[in-house]
């Protein structure tokens, strides 16, 4: 929770079935695993040990001394030669002054200073060298179907965290029918921020205007030197189509793009679509058949003025020769544009990598030991908690209780035992949340804080146990706590004679 950044940012409602990021996770971890394997392309971007790629292995050129200056004071009288002009100027007795006291000025040569950079961290430190990533991320509202949105976080959080130390600076997008606001990430903290928003992202688009969103990124990395030689990373189950040779152009060979297409889902090809894309199309056959198209025309229009009979039957002949050509050309490019319309991202991308879905089943069966993992991490908290409150501690408390009641929901074999910690868990989180913040034991969260944690159980099945005998109780403890403040202001008043001004 620390890597994401929500112990700042609790105040958030996590989105729908949040914690399913950390089980697709602990499957692309695995290495063994076909998704794993598949997205090995993607998430190692690059291999730091080869040498030409080793930041280490860049010179940094050498300097010669006497290229850079700074203002000192005479050593020695011998130095007078070298002094700053403007001081012969000086009336005779006060030059002769600072000549004895060694108080005129000269420049003096110092060995440059070389500003090297960072080779060492293994946290995020934006070099030139490096490699730029401009990320699109699609939140259309296809991305819902089979935890689709969830997978894409997982690997945006992994590749980012695995190539930390070869990144340079970032820009992050979002997409689904308009394209979503520019986040930059230039140094740790906007880094952090931006793992974080992705984490939050939810998807909530009833479109895919892939197209546009690369079109934008590549107006982007043309505007910002930063990012030339960039790499765009796209994330999307591929559910849109976008004009191949229009983009082509416009990305040059500066410009790289890489997919990952999660799912098999494909766009519902109708007459009209294959007709649109037949007839707007530059390639040589469709050129071929606009001819066509605009010799029948002619010819049709020559049959109605002509007039012998022979000369309509010659025509009439033409026609159908032009005809059936038409018919046939038609065909095979309709054929064409039904298998491979909406797939244009992958004929555009160096890298393209597409994974299957990953089913709650495969996602959800855990081994023992990490069901006993769980067990002892929810032990340690309560322990901690019964102890000593604090914040941090019962900000985990509630998201290891989410993701239980996550589990439970779709795990059956182990629910039982997920069942004991998590009532453990929830009845630890009611007393704290649920109990004035009276004694000593509860001076460590406050009323904001406690607000913030509801938020976090928002989507969970705590919230349905916050009984309306516990809302009238958090009602009567503000009542009190609004008249005793009454009735310090009165007192203050009586006291004093000033009047305090509330804030509205």
């Amino acid at each position: 929770m620390e890597q994401y950044g929500f112990f700042d940012t609790v105040e958030k409602h996590l989105p729908e079935e949040f914690t399913i990021i950390y089980e697709i996770a602990r499957i692309l971890e695995d290495k063994t695993h076909s998704i794993s394997r598949a997205m090995a392309p993607i998430l190692e971007l690059n291999d730091p040990s080869t040498a030409e790629n080793a930041l280490d292995q860049i010179l940094i050129p050498n300097i010669p001394e006497a290229k850079e200056f700074e203002a000192d004071l005479i050593r020695s009288v011998t130095d007078v030669r070298y002094i700053y002009p403007a001081q012969h100027l000086l009336p005779e007795i006060v030059f002769l002054r600072r000549l004895a006291e060694r108080s005129l000025w000269m420049p003096r040569a110092r060995s440059p200073r070389n500003y090297r950079y960072q080779t060492e961290s293994d946290r995020f430190a934006p070099d030139d060298r490096k490699q730029k990533v401009y990320i699109l991320f699609d939140t259309s509202s296809s991305m819902r179907q089979n935890y689709r949105i969830h997978l894409a976080k997982a690997i945006v959080y992994l590749f980012l965290q695995q190539n930390q130390r070869e990144l340079g600076t970032i820009f992050f997008r979002t997409f689904d029918l308009t394209v979503g606001p520019l986040r930059t990430a230039r140094d740790v903290p906007s880094y952090d921020s931006l793992i974080s928003d992705v984490m939050h992202i939810n998807a909530i688009g009833n479109g895919t205007v892939l197209q546009k969103a690369l079109q934008t990124a590549v107006d982007d990395i043309a505007h910002e030197s930063q990012l030339s030689h960039a790499q765009i990373l796209v994330v999307t189950d591929g559910v849109a189509h976008i004009d191949l040779d229009r983009l082509r152009e416009q990305m040059g060979d500066q410009i790289t793009v890489n997919t990952v297409k999660i799912g098999h889902a494909r766009m519902h090809i109708d007459a009209k679509v294959i007709e649109d894309q037949v007839f707007q199309s530059s390639s040589d056959e469709t050129v071929r058949l606009r001819e066509l198209v605009k010799q029948k025309r002619d010819l049709e229009l020559q049959i109605s003025t002509a007039a012998g009979h022979l000369r309509q039957e010659a025509l009439r002949s033409q026609l159908g020769v032009i005809l059936r050509q038409i018919e046939s050309l038609t065909e095979r490019l309709g054929s064409f544009v039904s298998e491979h319309y909406g797939l244009e991202i992958q004929k555009l991308s160096t890298v393209y990598v597409n994974v299957d879905d990953i089913s709650p089943e495969e996602m959800f069966s855990l081994p023992e030991e990490k069901v006993s993992e769980l067990e002892d991490l929810a032990e340690s908290l309560l322990k901690a908690l019964r102890e000593e409150r604090q914040v941090e501690d019962i900000k985990r408390a509630a998201v290891l209780y989410d993701h239980l009641m996550l589990l439970m929901k779709y795990n059956k074999v182990d629910a039982s035992r997920f069942d004991k910690a998590a009532k453990e868990l929830e009845q630890m989180l009611d007393a704290i949340l649920n109990k004035p913040t009276s004694g000593v034991d509860d001076m460590s969260i406050s009323d904001l804080e406690r607000i913030q944690l509801r938020n976090m159980l928002d989507s969970g099945s705590f919230s349905n146990s916050f009984s309306l005998a516990r809302i009238l109780r958090l009602l009567w403890v503000k009542g009190t706590r609004w008249w005793l403040g009454r009735k310090q202001f009165k007192t203050f008043r009586a006291i004093t004679g000033k009047k305090i001004q509330r804030r509205t």
